[in-house]
């Protein structure tokens, strides 16, 4: 099972237990908000069992489980099958380096997401000591491997950047991987994060015009 990826990915973010802290860490950016939240690329689910029974949860990937809420997906199709404004919140955490369209995702993502809502997106830091490490530690992956890796890359000011063209970002907070929650805390620099974690608004409505 070492060529599988979801079997590496479960291994990796095991360790320290960070998996669970992770998402509580996603949690936390939520507390006091009601209604519904739209998880973009879910895999099991695991962010519904953290957050208030109140919030109505719809997890949307190519789920290995079902679970109530449970919306079985391709994320690369062009289109999310969801009603304009229809979600309070919107999570979109370590995904939207892995699909083909990311900017088209993007705009689906605003397109559900009510005026007044919340998105929460996160995407890797390519500059940040993580994938430095990886670049020269680690052996390049196969052709298999990469088929569920990353096809595109992100410096914090990029991936800033690329937000901006739907959201308007309301806070952004820099989050360090296993590696150094492990074994390098004293390095961790904002610029040499592991990933960059943003909260943000809608910027316009769908005719332009701005809500806020």
């Amino acid at each position: 099972m070492a060529d599988d990826p979801q079997h590496d990915m479960g291994t990796w973010l095991n360790i320290a237990r960070y998996e669970s802290r992770r998402y509580g860490f996603v949690a936390g950016f939520f507390k006091g908000i009601q209604g519904r939240m739209l998880d973009v690329g879910c895999y099991k689910g695991g962010l519904r069992n953290h957050l208030p029974p109140y919030i109505e949860y719809v997890g949307a990937d190519m789920v290995v489980e079902a679970f109530p809420g449970a919306v079985r997906l391709d994320l690369n199709l062009p289109k999310l099958p969801f009603a304009d404004a229809s979600f309070d919140a919107v999570v979109c955490i370590a995904v939207l380096e892995h699909v083909l369209y990311p900017g088209e995702l993007l705009t689906e993502m605003a397109r559900v997401v009510k005026p007044q809502g919340q998105a929460l997106f996160s995407l890797p830091n390519d500059r940040g000591l993580s994938s430095i490490v990886s670049a020269v530690f680690y052996p390049v992956p196969t052709y298999q491997q990469q088929v569920h890796g990353h096809h595109w890359r992100f410096s914090i000011a990029s991936g800033r950047a690329f937000l901006e063209r739907e959201f308007v970002i309301e806070r952004e907070v820099p989050h360090f991987g296993p590696l150094y929650q492990r074994y390098l805390w004293f390095l961790k620099w904002r610029r040499l994060c592991t990933e960059m974690f943003w909260l943000c608004r809608p910027k316009t409505t769908r005719s332009g015009r701005s809500t806020w």
